[in-house]
C-alpha cells in the first residue's frame, strides 16, 4: 500500500519503538523479512531484520480497504492472530493460481460467474466465527486486548534476502583448510592468517569458485623463504645439529650429490668423535675426500692448496642447552671461511623444541634451516613455520636415501594434501 514503510535493524525488539513512534501504537505489520548482510568472502557477515509496516486505516475507509484480511483491532485478537498464521503458507499459493488462471482465461471453456458465487457465499465473519472454538463469550474473542497496544509481527514465511550457497561453501572450506593446516604443524595463528589470505586476496581472481585449497597453497608458498640467488661460485657450508638431529647424513647425500656431478667435494669432521670414519666409509668410494680435525687451524692446513667447489662442514653435535659450546665454535667456522650455516631440524621436531634450539645456537650466525628426516612425518609444519617466522630459507629436505632443494609449492602441497 502507498502509505506503508519499510523499517530495518539488526532485531525485532529493536525496530519496535521505532514503528510506534513512526505510525503510531496502533501500527499493523505487514510483513517481517530476515537475512544476512556485510562481511568479506562470505565471513563476518551479520543478521538483520526488515519489517514492512503502515498505520491504522481511518474508520471511515472503504470497506475494500478496511477488509485486509481483517482490521487493526482484529489483527490483535487471538483468534484472528491464529487464523492468519495458519492460512499465511497458502496464501503465496492462492495468488500464483489466480495469475495463472488469469494467464489461460478462454483456453479451457468458459470461466465461472464469480459474481453468482459471491452472492451465495457466506459472509467473511461468518466463516471466521464457524472456525473459532467453542466460547462463551464470542464477544470476548474479538475485543481488544485491555494491555497497552503493540505490535504483532506475523511470522516471516519469506526466505532469507541473502543467503548465498557459495559463500556457505567457501567459509566450510576456509574451515576445513585451517584445520588441516593445524593438523600439519602450523600454529592457529598462521594457518588462520595464511586462510585469510587466500579467501581475501585470491579468491577475487580465482577462475573458479572452488579453489580455495589451491589459492591457500599458494599463499603459504609465498610466504615460505628457500634457496636462491647461489651462483656458480665456491660454497663453504656448515650443518649445524643436535645429536640424531640428521646433519652428518645429509653431509653425505650432498657431498654424493655434487660428486655424481663431477664436482670436486671435501668434507671437514671438526671434532667429529669417530674421526669422520662414518662419513669416510661412504664417501672415499665416490671419491669425496673427507679430512678429520680437531679445529679450524688444523683443517686449514689439511686443506691447504685445495680449492673445492663445495667444502662442507660437519659440526659437533650441540643441542639446546650448548649456547656456550656454539659462541665457542663461531670463531671456528668463521675461520674455516663458511660462507653458509645450515641448522638442521628434523620434520618430526615439535615448535617448541626448534625454537629453543634456534635460540641456542643462533651465536653461529645461522643463515639456513635445513629440513631432515623428511620420510618420517608428512607433517613438517614445525620447521616450516620456523623458516616463515625467522625470514631464515629452507635449504634442503633430506631423507634416509636423497637429498633434494626445498621446493615451497611442493612442501605446501604437503601440508595441505
Amino acid at each position: 500500500m502507498s502509505d506503508a514503510k519499510t523499517f530495518r535493524g539488526r532485531t525485532l525488539d529493536d525496530l519496535l519503538p521505532q514503528i510506534r513512534d513512526e505510525l503510531g501504537p496502533d501500527a499493523i505489520v505487514l510483513r517481517r523479512r530476515e537475512g544476512l548482510a556485510g562481511g568479506v568472502g562470505g565471513f563476518f557477515q551479520r543478521p538483520f531484520v526488515e519489517v514492512e509496516a503502515r498505520g491504522p486505516l481511518p474508520s471511515d475507509a472503504a470497506p475494500e480497504v478496511r477488509n485486509d484480511g481483517a482490521t487493526a483491532e482484529g489483527l490483535r485478537t487471538p483468534i484472528v492472530q491464529t487464523l492468519v498464521e495458519q492460512a499465511s503458507p497458502f496464501a503465496d499459493a492462492l495468488a500464483r493460481a489466480d495469475a495463472v488462471m488469469t494467464a489461460t482465461a478462454g483456453l479451457y471453456g468458459p470461466q465461472p460467474n464469480v459474481a453468482a458465487l459471491d452472492a451465495v457465499a457466506p459472509p467473511a465473519d461468518e466463516v471466521i466465527r464457524a472456525a473459532a472454538p467453542a466460547a462463551d463469550d464470542d464477544a470476548a474473542l474479538i475485543a481488544p486486548a485491555a494491555a497497552a497496544a503493540r505490535v504483532i509481527a506475523p511470522p516471516a514465511h519469506d526466505a532469507p534476502l541473502i543467503a548465498p550457497p557459495p559463500a556457505v561453501e567457501r567459509s566450510k572450506a576456509a574451515a576445513t583448510a585451517e584445520q588441516q593446516l593445524v593438523a600439519a604443524g602450523l600454529s592457529a595463528g598462521l594457518a588462520a592468517d595464511v586462510v585469510g589470505e587466500a579467501v581475501t586476496h585470491g579468491l577475487p581472481f580465482a577462475q573458479q569458485s572452488r579453489a580455495l585449497k589451491k589459492l591457500v597453497r599458494s599463499a603459504l608458498a609465498r610466504r615460505l623463504p628457500a634457496l636462491a640467488d647461489l651462483g656458480p661460485d665456491r660454497r663453504v657450508i656448515a650443518v649445524a645439529g643436535a645429536g640424531g638431529s640428521g646433519k652428518t647424513a645429509l653431509i653425505v647425500r650432498l657431498a654424493a650429490a655434487y660428486a655424481a656431478a663431477d664436482h670436486e667435494v671435501v668434507v671437514v669432521a671438526l671434532d667429529s668423535r669417530d674421526g669422520g670414519c662414518a662419513a669416510a666409509a661412504e664417501l672415499e668410494p665416490l671419491g669425496v675426500s673427507v679430512i678429520a680435525a680437531a679445529d679450524a687451524a688444523q683443517a686449514g692446513r689439511r686443506l691447504r692448496r685445495r680449492e673445492p667447489l663445495i667444502t662442507l662442514v660437519d659440526t659437533p653435535a650441540l643441542g639446546a642447552g650448548a649456547a656456550r659450546a656454539a659462541a665457542k665454535l663461531a670463531p671456528e667456522l668463521r675461520a674455516l671461511g663458511c660462507t653458509e650455516v645450515h641448522l638442521a631440524l628434523p620434520a618430526t621436531i615439535s615448535a617448541a623444541a626448534a625454537d629453543e634450539l634456534a635460540a641456542a645456537l643462533a651465536p653461529l650466525g645461522l643463515t639456513h634451516l635445513a629440513l631432515t628426516h623428511a620420510d618420517e612425518t608428512a607433517r613438517p609444519g614445525a620447521p616450516v613455520e620456523l623458516a616463515i617466522r625467522t625470514r631464515r630459507p629452507l635449504s634442503y629436505v633430506a631423507s634416509r636415501d636423497e637429498v633434494v632443494p626445498a621446493d615451497p609449492a611442493a612442501l605446501a602441497a604437503q601440508l595441505l594434501p
